[in-house]
């Protein structure tokens, strides 16, 4: 069996790049599974896959490294149960030292399984930290960042279609000289072409004995982790005039306006309405989404909100209060909350770590 662990800042394409390869691979008779992994513990990601009839499980409360065990646990039930070819393994976007915490135990005690880490980059966000020197994550969540380059295997920097000529040719230049060394893929998940470059590199990976465990300061990694607030909420939309999905798409990107109002910074911010509709924001995100599905009559509409920012939790529960209670005035509409979890991301402590 092939395990194909994923890593990469919020934001970074991840979860769209998992689902292209997993209908290409399901259509070719493969089976896979995907193992989906946050902080928290109501995941968009999840009830996404669920959604597409992927069979998957969740790491939840914390990352791959810090409930290695349940990853563990989880591998052994998709092994079990659905008895997939490929799994892909989606490590939350915070996480770094993937190698020493997770490869590296994965090969020592699943001999029978190959094991490939893949980096991903939103190309525009890559841009400005690389090249412009500009952005406005603090210092020790960019550590974060450019840890995860330097551990990869497999380099993706994704969302390339989403830049200009350019601004994309010095990106190219400056990743070849800074890490010509490691494989790496310029690619655009939406397009089957760019797409199947990483398929392909995943097949020949012949890299993954012989990655290397981070020289890592976990006082700092564990810094640029607890600058992020995370929050997860579950809201029920109510509407007697039958427009609870227009309120609901309303309210998502009011709260994107509420973050990007008060400058602070996007690692992701995930919706998915009524189950089926997912709808994300990031740091580049510079415009309001308009939402598959708003304009249809509806009295009753659910949204699954997963926010990743850099700012203290409760002034991030406050925000989105605060847009909830505009659109209620503004629609008439009634918002349920069913459920809500803000809090910061506790110090990274690894179940195993193998060094070299």
């Amino acid at each position: 069996m092939k395990l194909h662990l994923l890593s990469g800042f919020l934001g970074s394409g991840k979860t769209t790049a998992i689902q292209q390869a997993c209908a290409i691979l399901m259509q070719q008779g493969t089976r896979v599974g995907v193992i989906t992994n946050d902080q928290g513990i109501k995941l968009v990601d999840s009830k996404f896959f669920k959604n597409l009839d992927i069979p998957g499980r969740q790491v939840i409360n914390g990352c791959f490294c810090c409930n290695y065990n349940e990853l563990n646990n989880n591998i052994e039930s998709l092994i079990e149960e659905n008895h997939p070819d490929i799994i892909f393994a989606e490590s939350v976007g915070t996480c770094t030292d993937i190698v020493a915490t997770v490869m590296k135990p994965l090969l020592n005690y699943r001999s029978d399984t190959e094991v490939t880490v893949s980096t991903f980059a939103d190309a525009r966000l890559l841009y400005m930290l690389l090249i412009g020197n500009s952005g406005s994550f603090d210092s020790s969540v960019t550590y974060i960042y450019f840890k995860q380059l330097e551990e990869a295997g497999i380099i993706i920097v994704n969302k390339v279609d989403l830049m200009n000529k350019e601004d994309l040719s010095i990106l190219t230049s400056r990743m070849n000289e800074q890490y010509g060394h490691k494989k790496v893929i310029f690619q655009n998940s939406l397009d089957a072409t760019s797409f199947a470059q990483w398929l392909q590199a995943l097949n020949e990976s012949s890299m993954t004995n012989k990655l290397s465990s981070l020289d890592i300061d976990y006082t700092i990694y564990g810094a640029g982790e607890a600058k992020l607030a995370w929050l997860d909420q579950e809201l029920e939309i109510l509407s007697t005039a039958h427009s609870a999905s227009k309120n609901a798409a309303d309210l998502v990107n009011l709260i994107y306006q509420k973050i990007a109002a008060n400058h602070y910074s996007i690692g992701h911010l995930k919706f998915l309405l009524n189950e089926k509709t997912k709808i994300s924001f990031t740091s580049t995100t510079r415009n309001e989404i308009k939402i598959d599905g708003e304009d249809h009559p509806s009295s009753s509409a659910t949204l699954l909100i997963n926010a990743r920012v850099q700012t203290e939790p409760d002034i991030l529960s406050i925000l989105v209060l605060k847009a909830i209670e505009e659109i209620k005035i503004r629609s008439g509409c009634t918002i349920l909350v069913n459920s809500l979890s803000a809090f910061q991301p506790g110090f990274p402590k690894p179940t195993y770590r193998i060094a070299d």
